[in-house]
This record gives structure tokens, C-alpha cells and sequence, in this order.
């Protein structure tokens, strides 16, 4: 089953992941983000990609929570009558926040790790977008995990030469980690450029001419896209 659904269209698997990131908005049900954390978490492990840059994504969060914590009960203070209040109301809204944000971001990992480059070139090419704006969109799409998976590796450098991760609770400590990051996205944006150029491949050469074939696992994960926001009006407490 897993394999049918890491094969679906690409588009099958935008359409489920946009969906789902639409629906946590509109969901203020923390059991029902809790279970769909958990839901996809399991989709990564149970197809082995459960890796070391889904795991770089809480310690990301856990680095900027300082200032979250500070606007959301600032916020709540706002809205509340005395400040005991408004910090139980900031730390309720955060709360909810974080869950709809790993949602959001587990929901995206999952289908760069389920969708090869090519096959993602393919799909924006059915939708007849221009040349430019399909490199554009499928590179950026890839950044992602390839930016995570050398910031753990710098990560792992840096602690080598006596870098303490617990100093990134710090926003000034983040120059040993995002220089280098910094520089070998440039470099490789670099080498990008040079390898299509030396291809010849243009903007026009990837317009149009694709076609994709629909799947067993392209109708589940539109059936699932659906299917989240039909549950949502069955259950008390699941809308706004």
C-alpha cells in the first residue's frame, strides 16, 4: 500500500498536502491535529524515511519558541481581562499553533520524500506552466530537505570543534550554522545553473509535452484530501 502511494501522481500528492494544510486551519480540535501528527509521522517511519532532517524540524521550532512564546502570550494578555488569564490564553494558542505548523511541515517532508525530481518536473510540465516558473518551482521544492540534511551535517562539524547545540537558544550563536549553509546553497545554485546551461536546457524546453497517468494511490490520497474536511463536519468541537 505504501509503495502504491509513493508511485501516485505528484499532483495527487500536492492536492492531499495542500488540503491537509488548509484543513488545520480551519480545525481547532488539538486530539484531531495530535492524531494527524501522528498519522503522518507514521507514513515516514513505516516507509523508512523517518530521517535525521524530519528530526531537525522540532529542534528548528524549539530554537525560535522564545520568541513565539513572547508574541502569543503578549497577545493573549491583549485579549484577556488580567494577565493570568492572557498567559493561559497565549499558551492555548501557541499550543494550537505548533500543531497545525508540524502538520503543515510533516505533510510537505512527506511529499518531497515520496516525489523524485524528475517526476515533480513532470507533473508542473502537465500543467502547462511556463518553463522558468517549472525550474523555478521544482527546485525550490527540493531546497528543503537538502538545506535540513547539511545543517544537520554542519551541526555535527560544529559540535566536533566544541559547538554546543544548546547555545542555538541563542539567536546571535546561529553565524556557525548559517554561514556554511549559507554559502553551499550558493554554490550549488551555482553548479545548477552551469550544469543546465552546459544541457542547454531552457525555459521553452520544459513547457508542455508531459503527460501523467492516474493511480490506485493517486484516488486514496484524493479520497483523503476529501475525506479530512467531511469528518471535521461530523464531530462537535472540530470547526471554528
Amino acid at each position: 500500500m505504501l509503495l502504491t502511494l509513493k508511485r501516485s501522481n505528484p499532483l495527487a500528492k500536492c492536492f492531499f498536502a495542500a488540503s491537509l494544510s488548509a484543513y488545520v486551519f480551519y480545525c481547532q480540535d488539538w486530539r484531531v491535529l495530535v492524531a494527524l501528527i501522528v498519522a503522518l509521522a507514521g507514513l515516514l517511519a513505516l516507509s523508512r524515511d523517518f530521517d535525521r532532517t524530519v528530526l531537525l524540524v522540532p529542534v528548528v521550532f524549539a530554537a525560535t519558541l522564545p520568541t513565539l512564546l513572547l508574541l502569543f502570550i503578549l497577545g493573549g494578555m491583549e485579549k484577556a481581562p488580567d494577565w493570568q488569564t492572557g498567559v493561559l490564553l497565549g499558551l492555548s494558542w501557541l499550543a494550537v499553533f505548533s500543531l497545525r505548523l508540524f502538520v503543515v511541515v510533516l505533510a510537505d517532508i512527506l511529499v518531497v520524500k515520496w516525489t523524485t525530481f524528475s517526476d515533480l518536473l513532470l507533473a508542473l510540465r502537465v500543467l502547462r506552466l511556463p518553463g522558468k516558473l517549472v525550474l523555478f518551482a521544482s527546485t525550490l521544492a527540493t531546497m528543503l530537505p537538502n538545506v535540513f540534511a547539511l545543517a544537520m551535517h554542519i551541526l555535527e562539524v560544529q559540535r566536533c570543534r566544541g559547538f554546543e547545540p544548546k547555545r542555538l537558544w541563542n539567536p546571535k550563536n546561529f553565524l556557525p550554522l548559517f554561514v556554511p549553509v549559507f554559502l553551499a546553497q550558493m554554490r550549488r545554485a551555482t553548479d545548477l545553473a552551469l550544469s543546465l546551461e552546459l544541457r542547454g536546457i531552457s525555459g521553452r524546453a520544459l513547457s508542455g509535452g508531459a503527460r501523467l497517468s492516474f493511480r490506485a494511490g493517486d484516488a486514496v490520497l484524493v479520497a483523503a484530501a476529501v475525506a479530512v474536511w467531511c469528518a471535521g463536519r461530523g464531530f462537535p468541537g472540530l470547526t471554528g
